[in-house]
C-alpha cells in the first residue's frame, strides 16, 4: 500500500471514529421521542395546570406571538413549508440512496443522518403539544358554557332538526347562487375574517372560552390534493394558521373556516370546533356564513336522526327548500368523485390521531357536535324565547 493510500485510509478511520463519537454524544436526544408520547399523559393528569396556566396564559401568548409572523402573509406558510419540505426530503432521499449505492456515504454517517431525522421528529412532537396539543385536555366546552349534555329522545332531536331546517330555509333566501341555482358565496377570505374574528370576540363577552387571537383564514393553493384526502380544512399548530380547502363547494366552506378558526382559540376537540363554527356562524351578520354554519349543524343532526328513526328523518327532509336540496346534491356530487384508497388512508390516519389525543370516537367525533347543538337549543334558545 502506497504512503498516500495509507494516509487516506487512516484519515477515513479517524473521520469514522469522530462520526461515531458524534453519534453517541447525541444519542440521549432520542429521549425526546418517548417524552413527546408521554406529554398527553402528563396533560391528562394535570387538569389544573392545563385549564389554568396553559389555557389562560401560555397558549394565548404562543398563539398571538406565532400569528405575528404568519397573519400578515397572504399565503399559507404551512403549505409552503410542507411542499418545499417534501420536495427537499425527496431529493435528499434520492441523493442519499445514490451515495449509498456508490459507497460514498459511510455507515456511521448514515446512522448520524437517521439519528438527526428521529431527533427532529421528536422535537416537533414535543413542540406540537406545548404549542397547541395540550388543548385536547381542556375542560369540555359544555362545562365552560354551562350546557347540560344529557341523553336526549328522538323526539327532542327531531324538534331541533325542525328548528334548523326553518333557519336554513330562511338564510337560503338571502345568499348568492351561481347559474345552476347552487349557493356560491362571494365573500373573500379577507371579508370572511372580518366577520369571524369580531363575532368570536362578541361571544367571548358571554363565554370567555372563545376569547383569544384569531388570525387570517388561509386558502390552500393545492386544495384539490386536500379533497383527495377528504380534508375540508386543517389547522397547523406550528404556524397557528387556519387553512381551508377552497376547491370544495361553498355550502360548508365558510363553516370550515369558522371551524379552523376555533382551533386557533384553543378549542381542540373536533365536535367542539364544529359547534363553535355553528355558534359563531349563526351569531354573525353574514347571511352566507349563517347559512353555511346552520347547514353544518343540520347535516350532522339529520344524520343522527336518520340513524335513530328514518321516518322522522324524512318528515324533516320534506321541509327542505329546493335551494337546500340543490346545494346538498352539488356538495355530495363534489365529494363523491374523491372517494377511494387515498381518502380512506387519510381517514384512518386521522382516526388514529384523534383517538390518541383523547377523542375516543376518532373521526366520528366530528358528528358529536349534535349533543352540543341539542343542549344549546334547549338550554339557551328555548330558554331565551320563553
Amino acid at each position: 500500500m502506497s504512503p498516500k493510500a495509507q494516509t487516506q485510509k487512516t484519515g477515513q478511520r479517524t473521520a469514522n471514529a469522530d462520526t461515531w463519537k458524534c453519534f453517541f454524544v447525541r444519542l440521549p436526544w432520542l429521549m425526546l421521542v418517548p417524552l413527546g408520547f408521554a406529554l398527553p399523559l402528563f396533560a391528562a393528569n394535570n387538569s389544573a395546570f392545563i385549564n389554568g396556566f396553559y389555557a389562560e396564559k401560555l397558549y394565548p401568548f404562543i398563539a398571538k406571538t406565532t400569528q405575528l409572523f404568519t397573519s400578515f402573509l397572504p399565503f399559507s406558510l404551512a403549505e409552503f413549508i410542507l411542499v418545499s419540505g417534501s420536495v427537499s426530503l425527496a431529493a435528499f432521499v434520492v441523493v442519499l440512496a445514490v451515495r449509498l449505492i456508490m459507497r460514498k456515504t459511510s455507515v456511521p454517517r448514515l446512522f448520524n443522518t437517521i439519528l438527526t431525522i428521529v431527533i427532529i421528529a421528536g422535537a416537533m412532537l414535543n413542540m406540537f403539544y406545548v404549542m397547541w396539543g395540550f388543548n385536547y385536555n381542556r375542560a369540555d366546552l359544555s362545562h365552560s358554557m354551562n350546557l347540560e349534555v344529557t341523553p336526549r329522545s328522538t323526539e327532542e332531536l327531531q324538534q331541533v332538526c325542525y328548528y334548523l331546517v326553518a333557519q336554513a330555509n330562511a338564510y337560503r333566501e338571502n345568499v348568492p347562487t351561481n347559474s345552476d341555482g347552487v349557493f356560491e358565496s362571494e365573500l373573500t377570505f379577507h371579508e370572511l375574517q372580518k366577520v369571524i374574528e369580531p363575532t368570536y370576540a362578541a361571544l367571548a363577552e358571554q363565554y370567555p372560552i372563545f376569547a383569544g387571537s384569531v388570525g387570517n383564514v388561509k386558502g390552500v393553493v393545492l386544495s384539490k390534493g386536500l379533497s383527495y384526502a377528504g380534508i375540508s380544512g386543517i389547522f397547523i399548530p406550528f404556524t397557528n394558521e387556519a387553512n381551508v380547502n377552497i376547491d370544495q363547494p361553498s355550502l360548508l366552506l365558510l363553516a370550515s373556516a369558522a371551524h379552523e378558526s376555533a382551533h386557533q382559540l384553543g378549542i381542540a376537540k373536533e365536535d367542539e370546533a364544529n359547534f363553535a363554527s355553528y355558534l359563531v356562524g349563526t351569531k354573525s351578520n353574514s347571511a352566507d356564513l349563517c347559512y353555511s354554519a346552520t347547514m353544518l349543524a343540520l347535516i350532522n343532526c339529520t344524520n343522527k336522526l336518520y340513524e335513530a328513526d328514518s321516518d322522522a328523518y324524512f318528515e324533516v327532509y320534506s321541509l327542505y327548500g329546493d335551494g337546500i336540496k340543490r346545494d346538498l346534491a352539488d356538495y355530495n356530487k363534489y365529494w363523491k368523485q374523491f372517494e377511494g384508497p387515498v381518502e380512506e388512508t387519510f381517514e384512518n390516519l386521522n382516526d388514529s390521531y384523534l383517538q390518541f389525543n383523547n377523542q375516543e370516537s376518532g373521526v366520528k367525533s366530528y358528528g358529536e357536535m349534535v349533543d352540543l347543538v341539542i343542549a344549546y337549543y334547549f338550554d339557551v334558545i328555548i330558554a331565551t324565547d320563553s
